[in-house]
């Protein structure tokens, strides 16, 4: 689910004083002359310390409680969060339950065609990473039953241990002789299944990978339904280009990882990422130039705080990635782990 598009759902269809409501608030009012909502906190008795501004962005500030971390500006789900103890992911779940639509649910699918085009034609003119933003769908589970459930020595090799591929339910489809990736949502769902090529040495025309169930990539931080507790905890998530890397990571120790599925970050993953509230690692590979990660921190609101794995001192072969050895990796997160803003 989008939380953009959520807040924007939940503005037209008035939602606001439900969601309140729902979450435990009282003693709400709406101004009209100021287009805001006031009320109490759910264990509190000041029915002003929350106001919550009526436009598409729903912002939210909590005026006797700290519902965040920093500086972050804060909103409806922000709230929600805060008043019943979860993680963003649970935080939208609960906002679907309240106001009747599904996790899952396309909340472009009442747009007027008219609007449907105009969203379209802004799509194209974006950069590609935009390409692939489709809603995410669940799938059965039932599907992973069609495949082996093998781990392999491929990914051992290539410092995946075998606890880990269980783990991440890593199995094996024998009729394209592919290692199969379950892709999971942020809460846990199936959505997709990604098979890599079971050859060490690749010809010239082969795939490496292909999605054998496709999903939209640029909606999902892979591994966060495994590693969101571990990020929590650490106050900081590393964040890697492959779901290689996260699972590599996993296997060293490092728990705290998701994967982006590429080089590049859709809106709605750096709005996953922002509401985690930790601190944000990125650890592309060596062939990721620090200007394009820049570019990538640029796009960050200003007060969340962003960090990359810069290999200034020629650790890394050429196209490595800092993930595929554990000494270097070790070395890497000592020493050079740079603050972008």
């Amino acid at each position: 689910m989008d939380a953009r598009e959520l807040k924007s759902y939940i503005f037209e269809n008035h939602y606001v004083e439900q969601i309140l409501q729902e979450i435990g608030c009282h003693h709400i009012k709406y101004h009209s002359s100021g287009e805001y909502w006031t009320c109490a906190n759910k264990d509190g008795h000041n029915t002003k310390a929350i106001v919550t501004r009526n436009n598409e962005y729903l912002t939210c500030n909590n005026y006797t409680r700290q519902m965040v971390a920093g500086s972050k500006v804060t909103d409806i789900i922000d709230l929600v969060c805060y008043t019943l103890g979860v993680l963003f992911p649970d935080a939208i779940k609960a906002i679907c339950n309240i106001i009747g639509i599904s996790y899952y649910y396309d909340l472009n699918e009442e747009v007027p065609e008219s609007l449907k085009i105009l969203k379209m034609i802004e799509e194209m003119s974006e950069s590609s990473i935009e390409n692939d933003d489709k809603p995410l769908k669940p799938i059965s589970s039932k599907i992973l039953t069609y495949y082996k459930d093998r781990v392999n020595g491929l990914f051992a090799a290539d410092n995946i241990d075998f606890k880990t591929q269980k783990i991440f339910q890593i199995g094996y489809d024998e009729y394209t002789n592919r290692i199969t990736i379950p892709i999971f949502s942020e809460i846990g769902d199936l959505v997709g299944v990604k098979g890599r090529l079971l050859k060490e040495k690749l010809e010239e025309d082969d795939l490496k990978y292909l999605y054998l169930e496709p999903c939209s990539r640029s909606r999902v931080l892979y591994g966060l339904n495994l590693t969101i507790n571990y990020i929590k905890k650490a106050g900081k998530v590393f964040v890697v280009e492959a779901e290689k890397g996260a699972m590599q990571l996993w296997s060293y120790g490092f728990k705290n990882v998701v994967a982006i599925g590429g080089k590049t970050l859709s809106s709605t993953q750096i709005e996953m990422l922002s509401r985690l509230g930790v601190d944000i690692i990125f650890a592309f590979d060596k062939d990721v130039l620090q200007k394009e990660i820049e570019e990538i921190a640029n796009r960050f609101m200003e007060n969340i705080p962003i960090y990359a794995v810069i290999d200034i001192n020629s650790i890394l072969l050429e196209k490595e990635s800092p993930t595929d050895n554990p000494k270097k990796w070790t070395k890497l997160i000592n020493n050079n782990i740079y603050r972008l803003r």
